[in-house]
């Protein structure tokens, strides 16, 4: 029984329902679904958060090595893994939306084109990155590079899972073409599409400007980032570390956010974009 109910029954009043009490139920439910996402919603991300943090803190079992990282140095990837996943998941609960033949097709295409961008990033990375690799933060100035494949297909598709795709078929490709640092670009573009994911699922999948694009590619940032100062650089001073992510980030937000922004508006611009919401809404972009 609520407190309205207790109070109508001890009272004995037969007078008009508390309308004002109703109200503040209604208020109270619509505070807690917080811009469309049910109860259950938060509860997931919650869970998916409290998950996380406990693969984190826990670690991973044994002391051997994966895709030639060992054991330990995954466990903060993993539990970031764990975390993402799982409020991307939830997210896109909240919004069901089917894929349509063209959408799969259009995310193949730019995953097989992110691909091959990959690579020759990766080609051309330790010529470009050779003078700043003597301050290890000034690398990450040019990480956005790698974030952006994934932005540009969450804004295109406008599908939940469209930048986890989009991220882990470039990176499959990029790894089958030889890519300097084999096997782990793999789990670099799941990390990364997961970060994209996670923003726009914290948005419902509704918000697909300028803003929302920034955040999305500053959400890869940190994942990028955090791997970054766990497996790559784990010799680094903590402010060192702080500074690479905050860097990253940054550059995440300019480069992949902003950079997928204007592309994706010079796409819709050409009607290339026709078929997809992103062309029929050009103007939202």
């Amino acid at each position: 029984m609520s407190t309205t109910e207790k109070g109508s029954a001890g009272s004995g009043a037969s007078g008009p329902p508390d309308t004002a009490g109703t109200a503040g139920t209604a208020g109270t439910a619509r505070m807690i679904s917080a811009a469309g996402l049910p109860l259950r919603g938060l509860i997931g991300i919650a869970i998916s958060i409290l998950l996380g943090v406990l693969v984190w803190l826990v670690g991973l079992p044994g002391d051997g090595t994966f895709l030639g990282a060992t054991m330990s140095d995954l466990t903060l990837p993993a539990g970031l893994l764990v975390m993402l996943g799982g409020i991307s998941i939830v997210g896109a609960v909240s919004h069901p939306s089917r894929w349509r033949v063209v959408d799969a097709v259009v995310a193949a295409v730019l995953g097989v084109a992110g691909g091959f961008y990959f690579w020759g990033v990766g080609a051309a990375w330790a010529p470009v990155t050779g003078a700043l690799t003597l301050v290890p933060p000034s690398v990450a100035v040019l990480s956005g590079l790698w974030l952006l494949p994934g932005v540009l297909g969450a804004l295109v598709i406008r599908k939940p899972g469209a930048a986890l795709f989009t991220e882990l078929v470039g990176s499959l490709l990029e790894a089958l073409l030889g890519y300097q640092f084999g096997f782990s670009s793999v789990y670099y573009g799941a990390i990364q599409g997961l970060g994209v994911e996670f923003v726009l699922a914290l948005m419902l999948y509704r918000r697909f400007g300028l803003l929302p694009a920034m955040l999305a590619g500053a959400g890869a940032g940190v994942g990028i980032g955090l791997l970054d100062v766990v497996i790559g650089y784990p010799e680094l001073p903590a402010v060192t570390k702080l500074g690479y992510m905050v860097i990253a980030v940054l550059s995440g937000a300019l480069i992949a956010g902003a950079g997928a922004w204007g592309l994706t508006r010079a796409l819709a611009s050409t009607g290339a974009l026709a078929p997809l919401a992103s062309g029929r809404n050009a103007e939202r972009v």
